[in-house]
């Protein structure tokens, strides 16, 4: 007997891929001003990165949002929230320090690290999860060298890193559509 096919379950690969493009485009642009400007003051670095984190975040949710019936639902929807909360916590306290802010970030990308690695994991079978598994071990990465860092490179840092870890993301969301699209079209 056979099967037949909701609208939803025939429109879902192609939502995945477009918001993987749009959220991958958002934060390709939002990592290449951050990684732009990191010579700025710290106060000025902290209400930047606040910003772009809550936008990354914004443009996540918002995925989320037109997405809810895929399987990889749930993470992407606590990433935006760890994102949000990281950018309303830099806009909130900038008078806190650049280097409690760096470690607080530090804090954020090695939650976020291990969030993307655990998706890599978990949706393997329906996401290109080599895309994810390797933005976990960029994110991963960079968390580790802020906590490690000396606070004289801090506001240098913070500003950069947001930066690559936006960068590493909407190129690892972008490459992902484009592998979902593909595939989608071969079937």
């Amino acid at each position: 007997m056979p099967t037949t096919m909701h609208n939803d379950q025939i429109n879902t690969p192609s939502a995945v891929a477009t918001w993987c493009f749009v959220v991958g485009a958002v934060l390709g642009v939002l990592g290449l001003i951050s990684i732009s400007t990191p010579w700025a003051a710290a106060a000025t670095v902290d209400v930047f990165c606040g910003i772009m984190l809550v936008a990354g975040g914004v443009s996540q949710l918002a995925m989320t949002a037109a997405t809810f019936s895929w399987r990889g639902f749930w993470l992407t929807l606590m990433c935006g929230v760890l994102s949000m909360m990281a950018g309303i916590g830099m806009l909130v306290l900038p008078n806190a320090g650049i280097e409690a802010l760096v470690l607080f970030l530090a804090v954020v990308l090695l939650f976020e690290a291990s969030l993307k690695l655990t998706a890599a994991f978990t949706i393997r079978h329906v996401y290109p999860w080599g895309w994810l598994l390797f933005d976990g071990m960029i994110t991963a990465l960079l968390g580790i060298i802020l906590i490690a860092s000396k606070p004289a490179e801090s506001a240098v840092l913070l500003g950069v890193f947001v930066g690559v870890n936006l960068l590493s993301s909407g190129a690892m969301l972008a490459a992902a559509g484009w592998s979902i699209r593909r595939a989608s079209a071969l079937t």
